[in-house]
């Protein structure tokens, strides 16, 4: 999450063109990456959930479930989210920089002023 947070932010303030548009920046970094890190709090809780079931029919179930994957075989999807290719899709291929850009770019087209509202 650092990583991203440190590229998002040089991205948004390399939008800006001037000292005014600095609240708007900040606040879109802002908006951008707390629904971001949300996302990855929630697959960390989940994921942590996932990996301290107790002995018994779940903990059975998901190892089955891993067994293609912890034998070097073929596999579609698994229930060890760090190597579920949707979820390594999803973690991994995203692009915090393009994110805050586009989040820029939509504010800008909409000729929004969020320092205004956040005045009144």
């Amino acid at each position: 999450m650092a990583v991203e947070d440190g590229a998002a932010l040089a991205e948004i303030l390399n939008k800006i063109n001037s000292k005014d548009q600095m609240y708007d920046a900040l606040r879109i970094f802002e908006d951008v990456r707390i629904l971001r890190t949300g996302q990855m709090q929630e697959a960390s809780l989940i994921n942590g959930k996932l990996w301290h079931f107790a002995d018994g029919p779940e903990q059975e179930a998901r190892d089955e479930a891993m067994r293609p994957e912890v034998e070097g075989r073929h596999y579609i999807e698994s229930p060890n989210q760090w190597s579920d290719p949707v979820t390594q899709s999803w973690a991994y291929g995203y692009d915090a920089e393009k994110e805050v850009a586009n989040a820029w770019n939509t504010h800008v087209s909409r000729g929004s002023k969020l320092w205004v509202a956040a005045l009144e």
